[in-house]
This record gives structure tokens, sequence and C-alpha cells, in this order.
């Protein structure tokens, strides 16, 4: 991976072009870059964050204010890293915040996983192609996210079943999942691009990057598949 002047990184590097280029390395890009590698087309990922390891994320309050850069055209002011895990923007009447690294908000979500309900699944706008792969495509997604219950020894357990209980609508029981790495033995079974996951120990900073590296976020998945795919 290749560091240019200007931030950017660019994941795949090679002398003839590119045959696509996919900017930013959230859950659409990185999803969009996996699937064409795997289809065997040159890709160029752009992203302006770095790559963040488990050990950088921050873990109190004085470090996440050091990991904000804020950008406001109406004040016409700035500040913060430019390359911050926390971008936030204002313009006009809108405020945006999004996240700023390899794995986009991956990186600063808790992973909530659940299935798409029913009855948004019966909208007309959808094109009716879809239905065919809806299920077939939510298993892959499961199956690459490594979406686990939350242990039950876990106090965020109870919480998590009254919250899907009382506003999932539609859904089967013990229908929410997080993509955490809660795994408290070793499977001889487990998927050799998951290896590199540790143990969720439910601290709470999921929001900021999980510094125990049991979070599943899409550079440890689709773009580690798409990695892979592209050296075959």
């Amino acid at each position: 991976m290749e560091k240019p002047a200007d931030s950017k990184q660019i994941l795949f590097d090679g002398e003839d072009g590119y045959d696509a280029v996919v900017v930013g390395s959230g859950y659409g890009g990185s999803v969009a870059v996996c699937r064409l590698s795997m289809a065997g087309v040159k890709v160029c990922l752009v992203e302006k964050g770095r790559k963040w390891e488990a050990k950088d994320f921050p873990t109190d309050s004085f470090k996440i204010m050091s990991a904000v850069r804020m950008e406001s055209q109406n004040l016409g002011v700035s500040f913060g890293p430019k390359d911050a895990l926390f971008q936030v923007y204002e313009q006009n009447d809108s405020l945006a915040a999004v996240a700023c690294g390899l794995g986009g908000g991956s990186l600063v979500n808790a992973g909530v996983m659940l299935p798409t309900p029913a009855r948004t699944r019966r909208n007309s706008k959808w094109p009716k192609e879809w239905e065919l792969d809806w299920d077939s495509c939510e298993a892959s997604a499961a199956t690459m996210m490594r979406i686990q219950n939350v242990p039950v020894q876990f106090s965020i357990a109870k919480i998590m079943k009254e919250i899907d209980v009382g506003e999932v609508e539609e859904m089967v029981q013990d229908s929410m999942k997080l993509s955490m790495n809660f795994d408290l033995e070793e499977s001889p079974s487990r998927l050799e691009k998951h290896q590199n996951l540790d143990i969720c120990i439910a601290c709470g900073n999921c929001l900021a990057g999980c510094p125990y590296n049991a979070k599943s976020s899409t550079d440890k998945n689709y773009l580690a598949s798409a990695i892979q795919a592209y050296s075959l």
C-alpha cells in the first residue's frame, strides 16, 4: 500500500492503470472493491484516512477530542488533524459527521446487524428481481461480517434483548446481532480471514473504535478478501 503526499491511500498499485476506481472504504466502498476484485477487475481504492490499529483508537475523553477535526465554512475556520478519526463539517444549515480511516464508518459504530423487516422488503419501489437474491445476500453479509449474539454473561445482553423485542418489528426472536468477536474459546472451524480478531470484553468503546481488536470492521473482512483475491 502506498501513501502519496496528499494522504490518500491506494490499496492496489500497478503500472498498467486500473479498470475501476472506488472512492471511500466504508461499507459501500469495501463491498464494491471486494466484489470487483473477486470478479477479476483491477481496482484502485482511494481513501482519505489512514489505517487504524487497535492501539491507535482513543479510549478517554481527552484522546477522543484529539481525534476530531472540525471544518466550518460558515466561520471560515478549521482545526484538528487532517487524518483525524472523526471529521465534522459545517456548511450553511448542515452539519455532517463522518469517520476517516480505512474501513470508514465501520470503525466507529457498534456493528449492529439486523435482517431487513418484511414490510420493508414488500415496498414496491424495490426491483422485483432483488427478492430472489435478498436472503442469500443477507446471509453472505452476515458471514463476511461474522455477526454473533451477545453472550448472556455480558451485562449488555439484557439491554440488547429489550431493544430487540421492544423496537424491532416483524423480526424473529434474537435477531439483533453484532459484528463483534465474542468467541470465548478458539474454534477449529474459525474462518481464516477472521483469525486476527481478539475477544470482545464489552468495554463499550465501539463508537470510538475498538481498542481490543474485537470488531469485524470492513478492513478486516471485505478489504482483506479483496486483497487476497487481487494477489491470486
